[in-house]
Order: C-alpha cells, then structure tokens, then sequence
C-alpha cells in the first residue's frame, strides 16, 4: 500500500480511530444521546454548478437520512468499527459515494443483551434441478467507434428491461425482468430443457430468446433475442458523461438505481419507441420498424439532464437492418467530495474517511460491484430471505428487514461454543491472511460430532505493509478484541427438513454488538449482501446470482469451508502466537474442514490440498511448498514455479471450493479474458481475481518479478489486465 491513502487495512494504525466512536447501517441501536451522538459532514462541489443531494446509510446506529451536507448519526451501543456512507448527487446522472469508518471501542457502552432467539427453520421446497442466471445480450455483432478514431471495436450489448418468460412445454414456470446488467435470476427449476421468450418494454411483439438447459448445478445462460424480420432500424451506441462514466448508479445497500434512458422518436416529436435503459457499462440496442427517408431522433435523458440527438444516415435511408451507430456525451461530470468529517459532541474528530489507493491496480477497476460479486450480487430482501430458510431469523418485510433474528450468543449457544461450549473443546488460531483480504482473523471452531461441525472468524483490519512490527500491532489490537469489523459464522450441520437431514454448510455474519447483519463491508469497496459475499469464494453449486426472495428455497448453497493455505498468512512475533507455535492449531483447523469437504465435496480438491500438505507423516506443519502431481509432472518448463508463485498465491484456495473444472490444482487455468480483460464481452473482463487485495497482490507479485512475469505471460497470455474496448470502465 501507498502512504498516505486510506483503504480499509489503515483504519487500524490510526490514533484517531482509538477515542472515537463508531456507527454504521440503519438497522439496531438506539436513538442514543451524549456521546452516542456523532455528527458527519462532507464538502463536496459540483464543477457544473448543480445543486448537490445528500443520501446517508449507515451500518448500525441510526442516522438522520436528510438532504443535507450535515447530519446526525446515533451510534449503537456495544464496541466495533462502523461505516457511515454519504452519496452525492447533482440530480443529472453524477453520483460519488464517500465512506467514514469510527470506531466506538473507547465509549465503553455496553451492547445490550437480547433475549435469546430460537426460530422453526421455514418449510422448503426442494427437488433435482438447478437455478440460473439469465444474461440477455445482442444478437448481432456491434462494433463501436472510439472517441478518438481508429478501428471499429466489437462489444457485447447487454439488454435491461427485457421481459422474459421461461416455459416448460405451453406452462410457464418463470417470469422477470432483466436488470441493468442484462441479467435474470430466475429459480431453481427442474432438470430439462426450457424455451424462453422474451420481449423489450419498447412494445415490441415476444420473441424467440433461446433454449434453457437446466442440470443439477446452478449455471449461467447466455441467450440472444431474435431480431424481427419487420425492423428495418437498428441503432446501438454508448451514452457516457463528460468525466466518462455512465449515468446514474446501482447501489443495493442504499437501495437507490438510477440509469439513462433512450426514446426514438420522429423529428416532429412522433414517439417510435417507450424508453429504454442504458446499461450498467453505458451501452444501449434499439431495433424499430420506421420510414425508409424518415427524419428521426434519438431523446437521451439523464434525469433532469434531456437532450436529443439526430439519427445519422446515408443517402439510401433506412432501407435495410444493417446496424446505425449513435454515441455521444453528456455535458455532466460526476461531483467530487473534498472532505468527510465526523466529530463528537465535545467537537473532537471521530474515526476517518476510507480512500482508496489510487496507484493500486484495483483503482482501474472502480466499480464497487467489482469485487466479490462475480458469482452473484443479493439485496436486503434476498439476504433476509436466505436467514429466514434455516431459522436465523423469524420473518422478512418487504424491504428485507428481519424480526426475531439470533444473536452471536444464539448461535454459539446452539453451536456449544464458548462461553456455552461444557467440556466440548475449540480449536483456534490468529493469524492475517495477507493475499486475501488483508484482515487480522480470529478463527475458532469446533466439532460436536460428524454431522455437527462450526467456525467462526471475527475480522480486524490489517497492516499496511508485511513488517513485523505492523504485524505485531494489528494483532495484538485484534487480541484486546478493538476494531472489530464483523465475526462471519460458518456451520456445517442439519436444519431439520432441508438436505435430507444431512449436514450442509451455512454462513452468517454478527456485528461487534452481535446483532446478525445482512451485508459485510471486507474490502473498503462499500457493503455486500449475504450470502452472496461469502459463495464468492466459498463456492456455492447451487447459487448463481442471488438467494431467491420469494417462495420457499433451500438454504442448501453447494459451498464449501475454505482451508488454511499458512504460505498466505503473516502471523505475529509474539512467543505463543508464531507460525510454529500455531502449526498444530492450523493442521487441527485443515482436518476440520476435510471432515466436512468428505460430504459437501467427496474426493474433491479440498481433501486432496488438505492431505497433500501434509503428506510428511506425523509433522504438524503444512508444506508451502507442495505442488500437486498435475503440475508437478507438467513437460511445460516453469509449471512448477508458476503454481507456486500464482496459483497458490492468488488463485487455489476459492478454486478449492468451486466445481471441479474450476480446480486448477487438477486443471490448467482456461478463460483468460477473465483475467486478461480486453475482449468483447464487458461482463467477464478482469473479474479475477474476485478479491481486491488478492488482484491488487497478484499485479503486485509479478511488477516485482521478471521471472514470474514470463511466466504468467506464459501460462494465461498477459502480466496485467487490458481496458474494456473502447469505453474504459470508470
């Protein structure tokens, strides 16, 4: 990391953040008063001179959610470190989000304790069969003009608003609406093949969109509308601000979506086509049946922003389908935040903004929905639902909010884990998973019996760098339990009802004040929804995504507990806590998670990286330097050294717990767009690594050594990710 910017891991080395308070979310705490009280400000300037908005969401507490720069923010009882975030926005398609972390440690209030929680799991329909995402894209190929001239660049069109039905025979089984993305969850559905047809909100007539092959797993479906013989018009093109962003915002913790739209329309103002949305990267499709010598326009709206620009043509007009490209600008930058500032009543500052590292390879990759999000993106409404299935909470609303959700204490005390845990013994260790998250890591587990076994991970920020004394600091920080972000819960046993009665694996996530949360700020990319936050690495068979939040799902995900790969932790110099001390702990921890991939994934790579470690008999300390038989045994010179210095480094232990053709233990790395960037299709590009600290080491790793450079370059064809085409995300 680059001194100084702030990004998650700094929040911790701060000696502001030990006297100050903390807040976050919007659900629990209490409208507190004295020091409870925090009062967030931001300046921000528009360079249009717009009149700027104000949205303000938090992670606990509760803050007045005003139309202003300057609010009032009670924080929740109990110790942590919150999130405040502020939105602005200038009412014409620009939007900046700006995060605050405080820390409430030194307040000293304790949380309160809720009455213990125990919830009927609710009734689930389950049966041979698998969801889907639908991803609805152009059928044709459409190439753009850059800006700045040069050779036309092809990009896949994804279509929003689409509405589709998925039928099986003349019945249909599903129906829904493509979002900004192209994309349609749809439910889990029984093996067998589906058609789907599929119609735009422009009034066009349903059409054919493909043919829908349901297995067992969860999958992604790539489908294209056909295009209508009668259209004799078929415009694309991107609608992009000044500052070259896109129009609006998708932002599912704040519950706000906002995009441009486009209308065709006759230069008379003869209306051709309802408004459609751009997409999320900025691109739009419009195919119409209009007059060959019509004189047509095209209305871009951008909120309060509306201009029309002229549909090009050639001397023979519109007398045939061929693809018309219109792009332009919008004379709109995006607002710009200077400061965000928190203070407490006695009008000392509290806690400090979360900035990003400009220089970090990540910072080319600006969206918050980057990262941890590649295998699905859930809502509060999802993330309810999914506690709901296994009885962590009581009931949903319709806006995602739980009643009688379990507590950090419910679930230790079901699980028999301290303080409830008799004579049943835990296993623990501490350590910092550098080329993961960059978090400190408090991991317990035990395990009651087979069927019944449980962790748990309370998450501290990180060092800023690898030095020891870093190192030293942030753990012991984390030992004196400050700064705590959120504990992540993993259980692997039986809900009644669900599975067969056999074990299946479950995540939940507690606050500081262990109230149950339904997202996770890891990385400083803003909030994530459960469960999609953890089956980003944790692998889910039976997820693509998001949880349904209608009907009665399985809560049964497909995942997998992640091993303890030590060659990516950093641990302290502190006598008992060395990686020495703690290889017994670690090896405990890894035989744990064996025990539970011999049912969620038998014979699978988790219990063959497991036994390869320790393939050295009676020795507790995993071998860093295994390299499994299929890279080994490889003829390609380097294989060896490049498993060692990417695979294992950056890429093994979420692959673990993916499919099988996803194990690259097992596998050669195939997908290099999804790596490599730069091809057609924007939604694949330079998604992996899906972690952000892991992509930012990864480019790291391999700026710093020529020797791993060759070989990657080698191995997946690029030493970092090249620009979407044309249109650069930003």
């Amino acid at each position: 990391m680059i001194r100084g910017v702030r990004p998650l891991a700094a929040l911790l080395s701060v000696t502001g953040l030990l006297t100050a308070c903390g807040g976050g979310g919007g659900a629990g705490g209490s409208n507190g008063t004295g020091t409870q009280n925090t009062y967030l400000s931001v300046q921000a300037q528009d360079a249009n001179g717009d009149a700027l908005h104000y949205q303000w969401r938090v992670t606990g507490g509760v803050i007045e959610n005003t139309d202003a720069n300057e609010v009032r923010w009670s924080l929740p009882k109990g110790p942590g470190l919150h999130f405040a975030y502020v939105i602005v926005s200038d009412g014409k398609g620009g939007y900046t989000e700006q995060q605050y972390a405080v820390s409430s440690d030194a307040l000293q209030i304790p949380a309160d304790e809720p009455a213990p929680v125990t919830n009927t799991p609710a009734a689930v329909t389950e049966f041979a069969g698998g969801s889907s995402q639908l991803t609805l894209t152009s059928p044709d190929t459409l190439s753009f003009l850059p800006p700045g001239g040069g050779a036309r660049l092809p990009r896949t069109v994804y279509l929003p608003d689409m509405q589709v039905r998925v039928l099986n025979g003349g019945t249909v089984v599903a129906t829904g609406t493509t979002d900004l993305f192209g994309h349609l969850n749809a439910p889990k559905l029984a093996t067998g093949n589906y058609t789907v047809k599929c119609t735009s909100l422009a009034g066009h007539t349903e059409r054919d969109c493909g043919t829908l092959s349901v297995g067992t797993d969860a999958d992604q479906a790539f489908l294209q509308p056909t295009l209508p013989g009668t259209q004799n018009l078929r415009l694309f093109g991107h609608v992009a601000l000044s500052d070259g962003s896109v129009c609006g915002i998708r932002n599912s913790f704040a519950g706000l979506e906002s995009a441009a739209t486009v209308q065709l329309l006759q230069s008379d103002d003869t209306v051709l086509s309802t408004p459609i949305r751009v997409n999320a990267y900025g691109d739009y499709a419009i195919d119409a049946a209009v007059a060959v010598n019509a004189a047509l326009k095209l209305r871009v709206r951008c909120e309060a922003l509306s201009l029309d620009w002229t549909v090009p043509s050639d001397g023979s007009g519109y007398a045939s389908a061929r693809p018309i490209e219109l792009s332009g600008v919008l004379p709109n930058t995006r607002p710009t935040v200077q400061r965000m500032l928190a203070v407490g009543p006695d009008g000392n500052v509290r806690g400090q903004a979360v900035l990003p590292d400009s220089t970090a390879h990540s910072a080319s990759l600006p969206s918050a929905e980057q990262f941890l999000t590649y295998k699905g993106q859930d809502s509060r409404q999802s993330s309810c639902a999914y506690y709901k299935s296994f009885g962590a909470v009581g009931a949903c609303d319709s806006q995602g909010n739980p009643t009688a959700a379990i507590s950090f204490n419910d679930w230790k005390r079901a699980r028999k884990l301290a303080p409830y845990n008799g004579l049943n013994a835990e296993t623990s260790a501490t350590y910092v998973n550098k080329m993961d998250l960059n978090l400190v890591r408090r991991m317990v587990a035990t395990k009651v019996a087979s069927n019944d076994i449980a962790f748990y991970v309370c998450n501290h920020p990180g060092p800023l760098t690898t030095a020891q004394l870093e190192v030293d600091q942030v753990i012991d920080t984390a030992l004196s339990d400050l700064k705590q972000v959120a504990c992540v819960a993993m259980e692997f046993a039986v809900t009644p009802g669900t599975n067969n009665n056999q074990p299946f694996t479950k995540f939940l996530t507690f606050g500081p004040d262990g109230r149950l949360m339904l997202s996770i700020n890891l990385d400083g990319r803003g909030e994530k929804f459960m469960p999609g936050a953890c089956v980003a690495c944790h692998g889910g068979s039976q997820y693509r995504g998001s949880f349904p939040s209608i009907g009665t799902p399985s809560p049964n995900l497909g995942s997998n507990f992640l091993p303890f790969d030590t060659g990516n932790f950093l641990f302290s110099s502190r006598s008992d806590l060395t990686e020495p001390m703690q290889s017994a702990a670690i090896k405990a921890l890894n035989y744990l998670v064996k025990d539970t991939a011999t049912v969620t994934q038998p014979g699978g790579a988790i219990t063959a990286l497991v036994d390869g470690w320790y393939s050295n008999g009676t020795s507790g300390s995993l071998d860093k330097d295994y390299v499994p038989s299929y890279w080994a045994n490889n003829v390609t010179p380097g294989a060896a050294a490049f498993y060692k210095g990417v695979v294992a480094r950056s890429c093994r232990t979420c692959h673990a717990a993916m499919r099988d053709q996803f194990n690259w233990d097992s596998h050669p790395p195939f997908g290099s767009s999804y790596l490599c960037g730069g091809s057609r299709d924007l939604a694949l590009n330079a998604v992996m690594p899906n972690a952000l600290i892991t992509a930012d080491r990864w480019i790291q790793n391999i700026q710093n050594d020529a020797t791993l450079s060759a070989l990657t370059l080698s191995f997946l064809g690029c030493t970092s990710p090249s620009p979407d085409p044309v249109y650069p995300r930003r």
